[in-house]
């Protein structure tokens, strides 16, 4: 009992400490891979800003939350340039909090208090409330991953210069991203208000100002959704799964604009909310009286859409309720957000996440010049533009400069958000560096670093445009030299620049392939058709590939993600053409059948889905980026009419053999596998359909198509074509009919496509060996000189585009 009274009053100190000091905060989560009880680990970034740094207490509000195996909490910037009830000092902190949670389905994590600093739009208590939700995804079989968004949580505008926030919400799955108010009073925002003077365009998370008529700071309450782009489906470890859809240009014209009031409605606003003797938009949860009827709020656009098959749960106490004099009720409710037993195509059109982004910003007196460089600072270079991407790699200091200028005011300052333990330096007046080292365990992350230069002139204080960049953590760069002999392939990595690069964590295509180490290089001698070596040629070469990346620690209890990924290669030149022949072409088949004369079957590739312009075979390889759509046109010509084309079945594999081992079945006996299939004929002698452009796991740079088609006599309900997909279980259905003499569809043909390859995200630099000879390598086994060496270049590959920002098309408004 002694322990517990303890802690309430340790908790009620906290409460009452944090009373008009909060300025705003944000969450993200990020799926960290699984632990060896099978449970899944989950890193999350929880930011606040108070006028003094506090670390977050969030709680379990619904669901399987897990708990918390490790805590990390610091401070990320602060200032003495604030607005709180007390002081005019605040601080960002950042508190990393890693869960373990068995099983995936989703869960609400809230945390609330009292109070906001003082605001114009009465803002009184804060309530954050994330919704998770690490489904498998059907689109990239990958867990669920939340929009990465930060801002800062004090922003100055001068009242009479309009601006523009570009509220950073990048989506490391790709998927729309969404900012909207809070809508749901008591979770979402406390008062849900909509500030007058500002403009919430949503799709493109951008927040413009144009005139508030009171100066003081307004509280944003906003948050940020993510919507996929395609139709998916999410798949939890209790056999339960739901269904969403992709938003369509009529679900989300929504914009929120509040328009001040002409001067002589808003008499009232030059008092501040303070000072006023009438009641104001808020009050304290002490201060809280019954009510019957729910605060006006501003239901998302996707609202109207939902249907709601449970009663709203009833409203969790906070843990400092029972301190309120007089018991409060509220009869009408927000409606349910999740329903444990979600069942297919059930509110298909929730965000996957819904996470809170909360701000304040101060509308300061005017300025005597609205103009960048005068009063407002104003970024010169080498400062990074807006939305722009920088590489990092693990336990390597990334570094942003920064430089600011004004002609009548002092640049002082460069405010920061950003990760945990990021830094900033000041070099000179108005140049600042930003730097930040991240760990192994930030691999393959995204993370939002968000900055604004702040100047002063007396006791006057102005900001510079918000701007924001992405951080990516990808593997390292490593320079390898390759030397090639007519038999072997060498390759030779320095160790001394190369963090944590050992012998022991790296191998070749081949597992059993072993490095050495002389204590300053890392070391691979090879032959040329050893250690899971791949052959391509072209018209002039043949290239010999491999690869060495870093595997796991076989001593360690968890798994590493590849920090090292180095190609490399060997070209020689060909002195006799081959007789196979590589280079990819749209086949052409000829084929003789009874009952059907001469029948010839070509496999073309197209650039839309209009099938207007097909590659030309000069092109080739097609190269698509991954998840692009392939666009592919079999047409059967035939002596006589009236047939249709049939596709039974068609496979992909790494090789032009359609009977490798390692392959994608994408349509068999008739039935559509790949869920991102679409057919645009049916029952014609031209079979056009598409599929997204994918890659096979491994050292597998391109994909052959090879599929089984059949051709039938059109409309003939007794043919192969007619039946469709047929369950291979399942035997097709009889059909009593009267024999015909006359042959009514052909037996299965094979044509095949090939290879189609993924576009490169970096240029591989190749240097050509002297003559050799493909025969008497592998035939003859003769040795011929020949010495080159090749860059073995470290690849990024990362599953996001660069982050652009750009104009909306007219029919998206």
């Amino acid at each position: 009992m002694m322990s517990s009274a303890v802690v309430l009053n340790l908790l009620l100190l906290v409460s009452i400490a944090s009373a008009g000091h909060h300025y705003g905060g944000s969450v993200t989560f990020s799926p960290k891979g699984t632990n060896a009880d099978g449970s899944m680990r989950v890193e999350f970034r929880f930011k606040r800003t108070y006028d003094w740094c506090m670390p977050s207490w969030w709680y379990c509000a619904s669901g399987d939350c897990g708990y918390e195996s490790t805590s990390v909490e610091g401070e990320i910037d602060s200032s003495s340039n604030g607005r709180s009830g007390y002081t005019n000092s605040w601080c960002q902190s950042e508190n990393v909090v890693t869960r373990n949670i068995h099983g995936n389905t989703p869960f609400d994590l809230q945390d609330s208090s009292c109070c906001w600093v003082p605001t114009v739009n009465g803002v009184g208590s804060w309530f954050f409330q994330a919704h998770v939700d690490l489904g498998i995804r059907a689109d990239t079989n990958q867990p669920n991953r939340s929009p990465v968004t930060t801002t800062l949580q004090l922003l100055r505008v001068p009242q009479n210069c309009p601006r523009k926030y570009h509220l950073i919400a990048y989506d490391p799955d790709g998927d729309q991203v969404r900012c909207r108010y809070g809508a749901q009073q008591g979770a979402e925002c406390a008062t849900c208000d909509q500030p007058s003077g500002f403009h919430l365009d949503q799709r493109a998370c951008t927040l413009d100002y144009s005139y508030a008529y009171t100066t003081g700071v307004y509280g944003f309450e906003l948050i940020v959704e993510d919507f996929p782009k395609k139709h998916t489906t999410l798949a939890y470890t209790d056999g339960s799964s739901s269904y969403r859809c992709a938003l369509s240009g009529g679900r989300h014209r929504r914009s929120i604009s509040v328009t001040p009031y002409p001067w002589y409605y808003q008499s009232y606003t030059t008092v501040p909310w303070w000072q006023q003797t009438t009641p104001s938009q808020w009050w304290l949860w002490w201060q809280n009286q019954q009510s019957t009827t729910a605060a006006p709020a501003t239901t998302p656009w996707w609202w109207w859409q939902q249907q709601y098959t449970t009663a709203a749960p009833p409203v969790t106490a906070q843990w400092w309720w029972w301190l309120q004099t007089t018991t409060t009720t509220t009869t009408t409710e927000p409606p349910q957000e999740y329903t444990t037993s979600m069942t297919s195509h059930q509110r298909s059109y929730e965000p996957f996440s819904k996470l809170p982004l909360q701000f304040s910003l101060l509308v300061d007196s005017a300025a005597p010049s609205c103009t960048e460089g005068h009063y407002i600072p104003h970024f010169v270079s080498p400062t990074p533009r807006n939305g722009d991407e920088i590489q990092a790699t693990p336990r390597r200091e990334v570094e942003i400069r920064v430089k600011a200028a004004a002609a009548y005011t002092t640049v002082t300052d460069v405010i920061i958000s950003g990760p945990l333990n990021i830094t900033k330096h000041a070099l000179s007046t108005g140049e600042y560096a930003i730097r930040w080292t991240p760990t192994s365990n930030d691999l393959g992350d995204h993370f939002p670093v968000c900055f604004i230069a702040e100047s002063m002139s007396g006791s006057s204080v102005y900001q510079s445009e918000m701007r924001c960049v992405i951080i990516t953590v990808g593997r390292q760069t490593v320079d390898a030299n390759v030397i090639c002999t007519a038999t072997n392939m060498v390759v030779e990595i320095e160790q001394l620049h190369s963090v944590g690069l050992h012998k022991d964590y790296l191998r070749l295509n081949d597992p059993a392939c072993t490095l050495d180490s002389n204590g300053t290089h890392v070391l691979a001698n090879f032959s040329l058709n050893a250690c899971g070596t791949m052959i391509e040629e072209d018209e002039e070469f043949i290239i010999f590939k491999n690869e060495i990346f870093s595997t796991d620690d076989p001593n360690s209890i968890i798994t590493r993600k590849h920090e090292v990924e180095i190609e490399f290669s060997c070209r020689y030149e060909k002195k006799n053409n081959i007789s196979l022949e590589f280079t990819a072409r749209r086949h052409i088949t000829t084929i003789t059948e009874k009952g059907f004369g001469t029948l010839t079957y070509s496999f073309g590739l197209f650039k839309t889905a209009n099938y207007h312009t097909e590659i030309d075979v000069t092109a080739y390889p097609a190269e698509y980026e991954l998840g692009e759509m392939i666009y592919m046109q079999i047409e059967s010509q035939s002596t006589i009419n009236n047939t249709e084309l049939f596709v039974e079945s068609c496979v992909a594999t790494p090789y032009s053999d359609p009977n490798y081992q390692t392959s994608y079945t994408i349509i068999q006996n008739g039935c559509i596998l790949d869920e991102t299939v679409e057919f645009y004929t049916s029952h014609q002698p031209v079979v056009r359909f598409g599929l997204q452009a994918f890659q096979f796991i491994g050292m597998h740079e391109q994909v052959f198509l090879s599929c089984s088609v059949i051709l039938c006599e059109a409309n003939n309900p007794y043919t192969r074509c007619s039946q469709g997909c047929i369950n291979s279980t399942v035997a097709p259905p009889a059909h009593h009919h009267h024999r015909r003499e006359a042959p009514i569809q052909t037996g299965s043909h094979l044509v095949s496509q090939g290879p189609l390859r993924l576009k490169r995200s970096i240029e591989e630099h190749e240097v050509s060996s002297t003559v050799l000879n493909l025969n008497l390598v592998f035939i003859a086994g003769c040795v011929l000189a020949a010495v080159g060496m090749v860059c073995g270049v470290l690849i990024y590959r990362t599953k996001r585009s660069d982050v652009k920002y750009q104009a909306l098309k007219s029919d998206e408004i």
